[in-house]
């Protein structure tokens, strides 16, 4: 199984090295690997408490088979999908305002600008030559504890999350699988986080839709993409005050 949040976390401690971050901190790919988070997170079958994660109550059932995400039947079935996009509606005040669509000029163009998102989440994340993402832990904890407008998608199901409150940084990233669409994921944040007082660009970054976006100290970006069995993965970061 690949370890998304941890897989996030390095590629963001590379970027927060780009952004100025100091290069001798320790960096999350470098977390050990006895970790029990970690441990747990590697098992055929990943099991959170729906409390844990507030709005997360699909959790149960998710595995991990050749790499691979897979939810059960009854979480991908039309109701379970109206079910979770009719809660992301309440959510959102009733109302899903549709994200811009990307930008015109893929490959290059959208990996700047995506490149340039991720610079300032990275720079939001640190504290003085704080590199903050080296200093994430590993635990389910730090799903519910996502800024409001940024919490997991309705029933979304938790496959690793990470985090740091330390040396003055806050640094969320949470990865979750969910039946809906990428564009209704993507979506649903764009709505959350514009209610919220945050700004959004949507780009393509090859098959991965990508939202970013700040406030303030505050930056958020969010990949979401759609596998070959035709789950969505979402891969969530947050950072700031």
């Amino acid at each position: 199984m690949r370890s998304p949040a941890r897989f996030v976390l390095t590629g963001l401690a590379t970027v927060a090295l780009l952004a100025g971050c100091d290069s001798t901190s320790k960096k999350a790919s470098d977390a050990p690997e006895d970790d029990p988070a970690l441990s747990g997170a590697l098992g055929d079958q990943i099991m959170v408490d729906p409390e844990l994660t507030g709005q997360n109550q699909a959790n149960a059932g998710v595995a991990a088979a050749s790499g691979k995400i897979e939810l059960p039947p009854e979480l991908r079935s039309p109701e379970a999908i109206a079910a979770a996009k009719g809660e992301a509606a309440k959510l959102a005040g009733g109302v899903i305002n549709p994200a811009p669509k990307p930008g015109d000029g893929a490959g290059v163009a959208s990996l700047v600008e995506n490149a340039a998102t991720a610079a300032q989440v990275a720079e939001a994340a640190k504290t003085g030559k704080v590199d903050c993402a080296g200093k994430a832990e590993y635990s389910m904890k730090w799903a519910s504890s996502l800024p409001e407008a940024l919490g997991v998608y309705p029933r979304g199901a938790v496959q690793e999350a990470a985090g740091t409150d330390s040396d003055g940084c806050r640094m969320r990233v949470v990865s979750f699988a969910t039946p809906v669409a990428p564009e209704d994921v993507i979506d649903f944040y764009f709505t959350r986080v514009r209610a919220a007082g945050y700004d959004a660009k949507h780009s393509l970054d090859g098959k991965d839709h990508v939202l970013g976006g700040s406030k303030g100290s505050a930056a958020y970006l969010i990949y979401a993409r759609k596998l070959d069995n035709g789950v969505t993965e979402v891969d969530l970061i947050a950072s700031g005050s």
